[in-house]
């Protein structure tokens, strides 16, 4: 693979590896973890006779090493062939044969099934399974459980598992700093969204700053205090609809990432390639600078325009903790579901309550007493109540 070590893994949208690449790719992805047992399906589809027993000579090499490999294979070539130790044959889920490569052609020749000479063994054994009739194959069938049945041990299976290798997931440290730079790259590569959430915290910002321009100029003109009530809504208004904004657009990109990541996530720690703690924390570890520079970004156009008083970088990091909590909710969100579908229907019933227990619409104290707990657990009034000290302190 070192050939292509620079080439994207691609998906269907965008081009990459070629099926031959990608198939040995994720072999070479279950080896990371030293497992004592792989299983391949099929691992030479899609190969060249050169690729495809480069690869079964290297699996003959980790079986020799005390890792069992079993594989399923199709039509494989007769000096792939000759590389397993054992193969099993079936006939509609029937064992025809379970031994040595050696003794193929000498099992079939031993019920009138000869092989030709210079024939693949492999070739002749599948084609004669196939043609053969019903009771043609029963004394091929009968002679390997009688070896079943008679509890005969299989050469080699002993010595092996004495020498099998022991899984060996890499350090916690390692995993974290892999997945970091996995995470990073991801991140840079995809820069459609990348741009998308910069391009949107702009044009929100620029939007919310031109409704709310100079809410907060000290209410100069206020002369009443009506006026000063209307002033100070203004402002205040202008804060909530921020974290509004920054709370919603920290969720939306993050709901989804998890359902699509799903089928690699669980192939790979289920190989013990790496453990769901630093999974989480690499993307929290990418993910929180991304949010600090989106909220840097958005809040240069509507710090100005609204005429905010606090300290901005104060108002940043206010909004880049409540960015952290919205997405790290919406991952929680997307992993707690199977269906991408499920986690969207589901945002209301998250989202929703944090509006409601802002405290903008209703006050705290005229919610009801059994309701009142629910706004401690809802992480925009807190975000709120960060930008409300930020500024009006």
């Amino acid at each position: 693979l070192d050939r292509c070590a620079d080439t994207l893994i691609g998906s269907v949208l965008s081009p990459g590896l070629s099926g031959g690449e990608m198939k040995r790719t994720a072999v070479a992805v279950e080896l990371i973890s030293s497992p004592s047992l792989i299983f391949l399906d099929e691992p030479t589809s899609g190969l060249d006779s050169h690729n495809a027993f480069e690869l079964v000579k290297i699996l003959r090499g980790l079986a020799e090493a005390g890792c069992t490999i079993v594989c399923t294979i199709h039509q494989p070539s007769s000096e792939v062939f000759d590389l397993f130790h054992r193969v099993m044959l079936l006939r509609y889920g029937q064992m025809v044969y379970n031994g040595p490569v050696e003794g193929v052609a000498e099992h079939f020749a031993a019920h009138g099934h000869h092989c030709k000479p210079n024939y693949n063994p492999a070739d002749f054994a599948m084609t004669t399974v196939q043609r053969i009739t019903d009771e043609e194959a029963q004394p091929l069938i009968q002679t390997v459980q009688s070896v079943v049945k008679e509890g005969s041990e299989i050469e080699g299976v002993s010595s092996a598992a004495s020498g099998m290798w022991d899984s060996n997931p890499a350090p916690f440290v390692t995993q974290f700093r892999h997945l970091v730079k996995r995470e990073f790259y991801q991140v840079l590569r995809d820069e459609m969204t990348l741009m998308s959430r910069f391009g949107m915290a702009i044009v929100l910002s620029v939007i919310i700053g031109l409704i709310f321009m100079g809410a907060g100029d000290e209410w100069g003109d206020a002369r009443t205090s009506g006026d000063v009530e209307k002033e100070v809504n203004n402002h205040w208004g202008a804060l909530v609809f921020i974290s509004i904004n920054t709370m919603f657009l920290s969720a939306e990109p993050l709901l989804l990432v998890f359902p699509l990541e799903r089928p690699v996530f669980i192939r790979e720690y289920i190989t013990g390639t790496y453990g769901t703690s630093a999974y989480f924390l690499a993307k929290t570890m990418i993910d929180v600078p991304v949010a600090f520079f989106e909220q840097l970004v958005g809040l240069i156009a509507v710090y100005f325009l609204v005429d905010y008083q606090g300290d901005f970088f104060l108002h940043v990091l206010a909004m880049t903790l409540l960015a952290a909590v919205s997405g790290s909710a919406a991952l929680l969100l997307g992993a707690s579901t199977t269906r991408a579908e499920t986690a969207v229907n589901l945002v209301p019933a998250i989202y929703v309550p944090q509006i409601l227990f802002a405290g903008f619409f209703i006050t705290s104290d005229a919610i009801p007493v059994f309701m009142r707990w629910i706004q401690w657990g809802c992480f925009l009034k807190y975000g709120v109540a960060l930008s409300t000290i930020v500024e009006f302190s």
